[in-house]
């Protein structure tokens, strides 16, 4: 099951709401992240079944009894809140340095759960492309953001991403 595409965008969107949530809640995330993904089990899963549905050629596909295990990357999940925690202040400050016109006090907290999690695979989870950080990012904002914040997102984080590559 390594490239199962239905747990990465999973992982990915449960751990935007993590961020989200911690933002909101002013809780440590790695120490919310065991509780938060037990709390969710049911809605994780579901989104997880959806997905592999979706992804699969196979209407017909057998899911059987899942757990958190089988749905969610723990191991990317907490290397994301350690590598957040770590390194808040370079990410905010890149957020606020391309975000033209908003600032992450301004910034809607869902845009800024994406853009943090986003920068933080571009930034330092190397085995994550770059561009599939991007497209995962703007995937994700199409499902929980309005209509202009996939663009708005693309845009900062293609901004990043050139400013890394010294363009």
């Amino acid at each position: 099951m390594k490239n199962d595409k239905a747990k990465k965008v999973t992982s990915r969107e449960y751990m935007m709401k993590l961020i989200y949530q911690s933002d909101v809640t002013k809780e440590e995330m790695e120490t919310m992240l065991d509780g938060f993904l037990n709390n969710n089990l049911e809605y994780i899963v579901n989104r997880y079944e959806e997905l592999r549905l979706q992804y699969s050629n196979n209407p017909e596909l057998e899911l059987g009894n899942l757990d958190i295990e089988d749905v969610v990357d723990k191991t990317y999940m907490i290397k994301a809140c350690n590598l957040l925690k770590e390194n808040n202040d370079k990410i905010n400050e890149l957020i606020n340095k391309y975000a033209k016109n908003w600032t992450i006090e301004r910034m809607p907290k869902v845009d800024l759960a994406i853009l943090k999690l986003s920068i933080c695979e571009i930034l330092f989870m190397e085995e994550i492309p770059n561009k599939v950080s991007i497209n995962e990012a703007v995937e994700i904002a199409k499902v929980y953001c309005d209509d202009k914040t996939p663009k708005f997102i693309n845009g900062i984080l293609g901004s990043v991403v050139n400013e890394l590559s010294g363009k």
